[in-house]
């Protein structure tokens, strides 16, 4: 019999919380990892593109943090949660959870630490002299928009690896790809013809990223057709996910047993 809500709840923020401890107990600078390794990541993608490409605009760090923190965020998530269901197989041995728990547990607990991420991206941002606009009260739609994006992301290659695990390879692949692609070092405008734009901006990084920076550097709203788009495709493709798991919860069991 499997748990109530209630204890299904209580049981989630309890490993969440317990996760989180543990992660950052296995460090010497324990949180401020989580600050760092984003800000290590950008330094040395500013020192590449920005210094040695010589794209060094006034605003180039600005526009490098707005592309690489979020698509970071991502690509942590997705890649976090390949293998999630696997390796929740000691509890899911022990107790009747959903096997769709596991890739949220990673989601959640990379939101808590993206959360701090931004609160410092902020803080950066009022010291380099960004200047906030009435257009910053959107960023939190645009951050909800992103984690309906990312739930959906992960819970797709955590429920397929189980049964394929070379995904965990092409998924390796194609983040790395959809860095490359999705205009995290590039403005869009100058690479990307205008009769593209519409077949560019199906990539939802891309989009994303345009929303972020509109908001954050160009003192523009959101572009709202665009997050609509990705806000009700990915919760389409939670539902159907959420059934897909239902469905082989006794063989992800069976699986992560052998």
């Amino acid at each position: 019999m499997g748990l109530s809500k209630t204890h299904l709840l209580n049981v989630f923020f309890l490993k969440l919380w317990f996760n989180i401890k543990s992660e950052v107990s296995k460090t010497y600078l324990q949180f401020l990892w989580w600050v760092l390794e984003p800000c290590l990541m950008v330094s040395i993608f500013y020192l590449v593109f920005g210094v040695f490409f010589s794209n060094g605009a006034d605003d180039y760090i600005i526009f490098l943090l707005c592309g690489n923190i979020p698509y970071f965020w991502f690509s942590k998530s997705v890649m976090n949660s390949t293998n999630a269901v696997i390796d929740g197989g000691t509890l899911i041995n022990q107790v009747a959870l959903p096997k769709a728990i596991f890739p949220m547990l990673v989601v959640f607990q990379d939101l808590v630490k993206q959360i701090v991420v931004f609160a410092c991206l902020i803080v950066f941002f009022s010291i380099y002299g960004v200047d906030t606009n009435e257009f910053w009260i959107y960023l939190p739609i645009i951050i909800l928009t992103q984690l309906l994006l990312i739930v959906a992301a992960s819970l797709l290659v955590a429920g397929i690896t189980p049964f394929f695990p070379d995904l965990k390879f092409l998924v390796d692949t194609g983040l790395l790809i959809l860095m490359f692609s999705s205009g995290v070092f590039f403005r869009y405008q100058d690479v990307i013809p205008d009769k593209f734009h519409d077949l560019y901006f199906l990539n939802p990084i891309a989009a994303l990223l345009m929303n972020y920076r509109n908001v954050i550097i160009y003192n523009s709203p959101p572009d709202w057709s665009s997050l609509m788009l990705m806000a009700a495709s990915s919760l389409a493709v939670i539902a159907v996910l959420l059934v897909f798991y239902r469905r082989n919860e006794t063989r992800y069991a069976r699986i992560v047993a052998k």
